[in-house]
Formats: C-alpha cells, structure tokens, sequence
C-alpha cells in the first residue's frame, strides 16, 4: 500500500526536489529560532513562497488556452472560398476553451513549496 501511495505521489509532483527544498527551509527556520534575525528570515521565506506561487500561477495560465480562438479577418487579395477554409472553428476554441483547468507537475510543485514556506514564515514569527 505504502509504495503504491509514494507512486502516485511522484507522478503529481517532484516528491525528491520538494522534499529537498523542504527540508532547507526548515533548518533556516530552526536558524532564525536560534539566533538569527527571525524577522529577516521570516521575510526572505514569505518572499520566496510568494514568488513560486507566482511561478504555479503562470505554470497554469500556460496552459489554459487563453489565446485560443482570435478573430481572423479576411485578408487583401483573399477569396470567399480561402477565407472559409481558413475560418476558425468556433465549436472546437468551445471545446478547449471549457476544459477544466490542468495543474502540471511543476505547478503542483511550486504551489507545495510556496504554501509551506509561507507557513513557516508565519509561523517563525509567533
């Protein structure tokens, strides 16, 4: 069961590489409650887990065919018969434009990452 678990795991997300990134942040953590300025830390952690949400949003927003489906007009010189062939397809942009938003890897990643360094950075601050 466990393994089956830990496979599934990895195929949603880089479970190594998150892990890793993890872990580091909570010895900087454990750092700032040693002695280092713990507001300092707590803003450079904040910082960071803000920014690699930035980096799931945009990971996501690739992928959700936004510019799918512009208006072509008819060029100078063009027949009819070009013009319709060449038309877009308004029941296919529909059809991609209405399916479900799609989290990558990557994006499931970082969100993981951002999430739990905002947690820690709230949490150094208590």
């Amino acid at each position: 069961m466990d393994g089956k678990l830990m496979n599934q795991f990895k195929k949603k997300y880089y479970f190594k590489s998150v892990s890793v990134i993890q872990i580091l942040g909570l010895l900087i953590a454990i750092m700032a409650l040693i002695g280092i300025d713990k507001v300092l830390v707590s803003n450079i952690l904040f910082m960071i887990g803000l920014g690699t949400i930035c980096l799931a949003v945009v990971d996501i927003l690739l992928g959700a065919h936004l510019l799918a489906g512009w208006f072509r007009h008819k060029k100078k010189g063009e027949t009819d018969d070009e013009y319709e062939q060449s038309k877009i397809k308004i029941r296919e942009v529909g059809r991609m434009k209405n399916q479900p938003v799609r989290f990558s890897r990557f994006g499931r990643s970082m969100l993981i990452i951002g999430a739990s360094y905002i947690i820690l950075a709230i949490v150094i601050t208590l």
